[in-house]
């Protein structure tokens, strides 16, 4: 008899995982999936033991990913070295400074939405353009932002692509394109606290400084596909109020909600959904025996719409009582820029709905989110851009 795990491919999870992940959580909470070659966790606990032990599950094993960006990125690194490129920069990444990227998003989307009249893709046309310029700012990085853009979106082929040759022959040539373009800057750069890059080369405590830029280019290539994380969340976090107009009203007419509504769709829809690891030794989750060489992704989609955790979690809902997310990771690998994200992502939203209340989905061409590995939609059609915002939610009329 076939069990539920064998049924399940990488299309239909491509298509919706999430009522695959709620029959998992129940019924199979530490799968083996055939389809994937892997282990597949998906409840609270689970994804948040695999994210915290790094000692039993480790970034640092071949893959797809390593053999895309190099295996010596922050990622794939643990220990003193990984340590040390975080200390290198975490500075210019605490909560405190979160607010200028914020500011600096919603000043970029204001600049591009203030002429723009009926209909548009704001995908396209807006957040992936500002989310690229933000990150290029961020990093201090001296490659214009539609070339670091386009460079994202080509590894990000390869990288979800299932081991596609061809697919990864384009990401190997946006990396090549990539190295090409800092090699020459990053040999010449200079002390400067106020830029990432620069903090990578020459400060690295305890050891021998400058560091060169095969030590440094793996990790530059590593962030390059969470340039489109903030443009990811904002679309689907405007997707989710124009799917409501109570909760489009409720930051139409109380703005300070508009953080609660972006911590909210962090957890209902996280633009990044899985973590990878392998485990180093044979270890027990969530009533499971892995042996060691386990593969393991740990499903931070699932884990966040958990029930005995979040109550109604399919439900979108910005008044939920705030609680820890699994979208930023756990233990040694925490996302380095957990506050940057929501701050880039309230700044995106909140410029649109402030140039442009009356803003809403497109009827002729209604928004598809797809994807699990990195789910959100890859256009956002939109009109009534320049209507004031009761238009904008109005009921639907009937039929």
């Amino acid at each position: 008899m076939t069990s539920f795990p064998d049924t399940i491919t990488p299309e239909k999870l491509h298509a919706d995982p999430y009522p695959i992940y709620q029959r998992l959580r129940r019924d199979h909470p530490v799968a083996e999936i055939p389809a994937l070659g892997c282990w597949l966790v998906t409840r609270w606990q689970g994804v948040r033991q695999v994210m915290s032990h790094s000692q039993t599950f480790t970034t640092s094993f071949p893959s797809t990913m390593s053999e895309i960006y190099g295996p010596e990125n922050i990622l794939s690194r643990s220990g003193d070295i990984h340590t040390g490129m975080r200390a290198s920069v975490e500075e210019l990444f605490e909560p405190e400074y979160a607010g200028r990227a914020r500011e600096y998003a919603r000043k970029l989307v204001i600049e591009r939405v203030s002429g723009m009249h009926g209909q548009a893709d704001l995908m396209g046309e807006v957040l992936q353009p500002v989310a690229a310029e933000v990150f290029r700012w961020m990093l201090s990085l001296e490659v214009d932002s539609a070339t670091l853009l386009r460079l994202a979106q080509d590894v990000w082929l390869g990288a979800l692509g299932c081991g596609d040759p061809a697919k990864l022959a384009v990401a190997a040539a946006a990396v090549n394109e990539l190295d090409a373009a800092l090699t020459p800057w990053f040999e010449g750069l200079g002390p400067d606290a106020s830029s990432a890059i620069a903090r990578w080369r020459h400060i690295n405590p305890g050891r021998v400084c400058p560091r060169g830029v095969a030590e440094v280019l793996p990790t530059i290539r590593v962030i390059l596909p969470s340039l489109p994380e903030p443009g990811w969340a904002a679309g689907s976090l405007l997707v989710a109020l124009f799917n409501d107009p109570e909760q489009r009203r409720l930051v139409r007419d109380h703005p300070e909600l508009l953080g609660d509504a972006v911590h909210e769709v962090l957890r209902w829809m996280p633009p990044f959904g899985l973590v990878e690891r392998m485990t180093t030794q044979p270890v027990k989750l969530g009533g499971t025996r892995l042996p060691a060489g386990a593969h393991v992704l740990a499903a931070i989609g699932s884990a966040n719409r958990d029930e005995t955790v979040f109550e109604q979690p399919d439900t979108f809902d910005l008044r939920r009582r705030r609680q820890p997310l699994a979208t930023f990771g756990y233990g040694e690998h925490t996302c380095l820029v957990r506050a940057f994200i929501p701050a880039i992502v309230e700044g995106l939203v909140g410029g649109i709905l402030d140039i442009h209340p009356g803003v809403r989905a497109d009827p002729s061409q209604q928004p598809r989110l797809a994807g699990w590995a990195a789910r959100h939609t890859t256009h956002l059609y939109v009109d009534g851009l320049g209507d004031d915002a009761d238009q904008a939610t109005a009921p639907s009329p009937p039929g």
